[in-house]
């Protein structure tokens, strides 16, 4: 017998919110992780990266 696949939708504008809610939390992060790591130049990827972690992480 074979698996029946359940086709998942999301609506396009709900995805897109998410996207930019995750995008903004991330940008909150990293801007404070960038503080208090005293604002170094050059470590804005490396930042970046962990405030994304940080925040999938939750």
């Amino acid at each position: 017998m074979a698996a029946k696949i359940k086709k998942i939708t999301t609506d396009k504008k709900e995805a897109s919110a998410g996207s930019e809610k995750f995008f903004v939390e991330v940008q909150k992060k990293a801007y404070y992780l960038w503080e208090k790591e005293g604002k170094p130049q050059g470590k804005d990827w490396d930042i970046w990266l962990k405030a994304e972690k940080e925040v999938l992480g939750r």
